[in-house]
């Protein structure tokens, strides 16, 4: 069994490849598979670097170190950082940045989006009409293999989202989570130990259990040839005078402006650098040249993302992860997310909601004693009355986290729930300053956020808690959203008079002397900026299911066949690091454009 890594440095780029991938999440990893498994050479372009299990931020000042934000073009920590944050004027964005994109923090919820979500006219009648989208959500549970956690394993804090269910008349669902409960190995042949239930899932999975881009489709990838190359940042696309792509990147090497770009030439691009990335890089295209939809950077969604927390319950939660080496002495809390409240069906569509519990990651335990106790004052809802002994009682158990942890007293009974819904999808990404930014106005304005904070304020109240919605979102930090899960801006349609790229994901033509369904050969977009609107839902999968939907399309008109049956002779390799307990290092670049 081999530990090696899958991805090269970026200046090891050829100069000519038939397929050029932007990106390497959930799209980006479908398309280098399939592309590969075509037989086609493909090298695909990530701006972050290879993280391994064993590897991710185990301390708070090691996520500091590890995270870098974008405001007004200007960015504060290394560009290889995992934690990517975009601080914008009306909505903030966290996306994870390294090989495997998004997938290595996220809380691997596989959830279908609900039926009449596609039913939705912002969709291309043909998404509607043939099978491939089923068969895209089947091949990516085939690679993704999700599943519950066993019913033997009984977390706290999924006891307490059933408690809190029951207020409303509801039961709690066990969530389809892309995690091995068993050591095997994955559709790539990557072996994969048992997940241990530590709850660090939104941090990076140290112990390898979390079933990832990287460990599957990525893999799988590299199984058929395809090199991947870490650290080359996209700048733009262009048509060459013979029909090719050109593909601009910089690399961690020569970032500083003054460098000439590299380039590499292509015969089909695929942009996959999630949403904001994606746009972006379309927007820098078009000042140079590209002709595109005027539709780009419109309908964009939050997928109406809320983070909420029920403060000092009446019962235990333990809903802080605990890490991998030996620390407190608290049951483990289980995955990140277990259970969801399924609220899909409601009349209303602002009140369809999706609701899970979770875990916050080990790193950030340090944290919680100090700011949810402040935040429980400042923004906090009981709708019981407190009584003298009530309010003596709070006191002692924030006192008890205060000075014993967050593992004790009132953070150890907090529950911390993660909502998504459907908002209008009416923001838009602006690109300026060489930089991009959702610009929504009032989003917090929005039906669903309201639906929200009334239908936990409601269960939080079944098991003795203090609502706290997202303190990001509070008017004293500025009243902005703040979601993982952004989409649109490159929306599929019809035309490019009501979409950047059709069903096929191929992107729209924008030269008005040509048909206004008129593509250009060659150049695709398969992430979640093809979303038109809000899924209501986790969108991992609906992504992934989308590219393989796209991928499949794309062989077929090119006249290429692949199957999806795992390599009888690709290599078995384990990603797990040997547990030294060392982080990965990157470089100390502490601002940059």
């Amino acid at each position: 069994m081999r530990t090696v890594r899958l991805a090269r440095p970026a200046s090891e780029v050829r100069a000519h490849y038939e397929a050029v991938v932007i990106g390497s999440g959930y799209g980006g990893g479908v398309a280098a598979s399939r592309l590969a498994r075509c037989g086609m050479s493909v090298a695909v372009l990530e701006r972050g670097r290879e993280i391994l299990p064993g590897e991710f931020p185990r301390s708070l000042l090691a996520t500091q170190r590890d995270t870098q934000i974008w405001m007004g073009g200007r960015r504060a920590g290394p560009d290889s950082a995992l934690f990517n944050i975009h601080a914008g004027p009306d909505v903030h964005v966290l996306s994870g940045c390294g090989v495997g994109g998004t997938s290595l923090i996220n809380a691997n919820v596989c959830l279908n989006p609900d039926p009449s979500v596609f039913e939705d006219a912002a969709f291309p009648h043909e998404i509607r009409v043939d099978h491939y989208l089923n068969l895209g959500f089947h091949r990516a549970r085939q690679m993704l293999a999700p599943a519950p956690l066993p019913e033997a394993s009984r977390p706290l804090k999924l006891a307490a989202l059933e408690k809190a269910a029951a207020a409303i008349g509801r039961e709690v669902e066990r969530v389809p989570l892309h995690i091995t409960f068993a050591k095997a190995a994955t559709a790539a042949n990557v072996v994969q130990p048992a997940c241990i239930e530590c709850g660090d899932c939104m941090a990076g999975c140290n112990v390898g259990a979390k079933t990832t881009v990287h460990s599957t489709y990525l893999a799988d990838a590299v199984n058929h040839g395809a090199e991947i190359f870490a650290g080359a940042t996209v700048r733009f696309v262009e048509r060459t005078r013979d029909g090719r792509w050109r593909v601009a990147f910089r690399t961690g090497e020569d970032s500083n402006k003054t460098v000439p770009r590299r380039s590499v030439l292509a015969d089909i691009v695929v942009v996959a650098a999630g949403t904001l990335g994606s746009n972006e890089i379309l927007a820098r295209s078009r000042e140079r040249g590209l002709q595109l939809s005027e539709r780009l950077g419109k309908r964009v969604s939050t997928n109406a993302d809320a983070i909420a927390f029920g403060y000092d319950n009446d019962m235990p939660v333990n809903a802080v992860g605990i890490g991998t080496a030996r620390g407190p002495k608290v049951p483990p809390p289980g995955p990140g997310v277990v259970g969801l409240i399924d609220l899909r069906r409601r009349r209303q569509p602002h009140q369809r909601l999706a609701i899970v519990e979770a875990a916050v990651q080990s790193t950030m335990a340090p944290l919680l004693p100090l700011m949810l106790p402040a935040g429980a004052a400042l923004m906090g809802r009981r709708d019981a009355p407190r009584s003298l002994a009530d309010l003596l009682s709070d006191a002692k158990g924030a006192a008890e986290s205060l000075f014993g942890g967050a593992y004790t007293g009132a953070i150890h009974k907090t529950q911390v729930f993660l909502a998504v819904g459907h908002d209008s999808a009416r923001g838009e990404i602006e690109f300026s300053d060489d930089a991009v930014t959702i610009r929504w106005p009032n989003a917090l304005a929005e039906p669903v956020f309201q639906a929200i904070n009334e239908t936990l304020a409601r269960i939080v109240g079944a098991t003795g808690g203090t609502f706290v919605p997202n303190p990001v979102s509070s008017a004293l930090l500025g009243g902005n959203l703040f979601t993982v899960h952004p989409l649109g801006g490159c929306a599929m349609g019809s035309s490019r008079a009501d979409g950047v790229v059709d069903h096929k994901c191929r992107v729209f033509d924008g030269d008005p002397a040509k048909p206004d369904t008129a593509v250009h050969d060659g150049l695709y977009v398969c992430d979640g900026s093809v979303m038109p609107r809000s899924l209501g839902v986790h969108p991992l999968l609906t992504i992934t299911a989308v590219a393989e939907r796209a991928l499949l399309l794309l062989a077929r008109d090119r006249g290429r066949t692949f199957d999806t049956l795992p390599k009888a002779d690709a290599p078995q390799r384990s990603f797990v690091q040997a547990g030294d307990g060392k982080e990965s290092a990157f470089p100390a670049t502490a601002s940059g454009g």
